[in-house]
């Protein structure tokens, strides 16, 4: 049986909607919107700030180094931050894990790392009803979210986003459904 699931997804493609109904099934702590809300009061912050810098990486100037002038940027602190956080839940027990590189970070432990992918038209669909976006706004958004997560999973974990040769599974939940998608990982999970 694995300790723990860490879940990186497309935008779109319900990867927070299976991790929160595997949670349930297999009673493991749920770590996702926790690990901000977690980070903001660590390190005195609003959840919006907190939020809009996650699974972010910084913009780095040319002629500075990572620590500029001996100070982490504010998403290098954030980063940090969520790790330590990552950390301490595993510690506590079986968790399930989502985005901020998790598997990367929990490598060392008895993780299966999962990639949640979707066909363009399923992410829309989810988009538009499930985070109500504006129609106008969907595709941009799905764009800019999945882009953004690509670049911090591949910054973190050294990898490629998606890529077989460093996830246990890839599932595509737009053909499969959120459902059953969470009937294999709980059945690979009691494994």
């Amino acid at each position: 049986m694995y300790d723990f699931i860490c879940i990186e997804r497309e935008y779109g493609s319900g990867g927070h909607s299976i991790a929160e109904k595997l949670a349930k099934r297999l009673n493991f702590d749920l770590n996702d919107h926790s690990v901000v809300v977690e980070t903001c009061k660590r390190m005195g912050l609003s959840y919006d700030m907190v939020s809009q810098m996650d699974e972010q990486n910084p913009i780095k100037p040319i002629f500075k180094s990572k620590e500029m002038d001996g100070h982490l940027s504010l998403e290098d602190q954030i980063y940090n931050t969520e790790v330590a956080v990552i950390q301490e839940a595993a510690e506590k027990g079986k968790g399930i894990f989502v985005g901020r590189s998790a598997g990367e970070i929990l490598k060392d432990k008895n993780c299966l790392k999962v990639f949640i992918c979707a066909d363009k038209g399923f992410r829309y669909d989810r988009t538009l009803n499930v985070e109500n976006i504006d129609p106008d706004k969907a595709e941009s958004v799905m764009q800019k979210f999945d882009k953004r997560r690509e670049k911090f999973f591949t910054t973190h974990s050294g990898a490629k986003w998606g890529s077989s040769d460093y996830f246990d599974l890839v599932l595509n939940s737009g053909h499969l459904g959120i459902d059953t998608c969470v009937d294999i990982l709980e059945n690979l999970a009691k494994k």
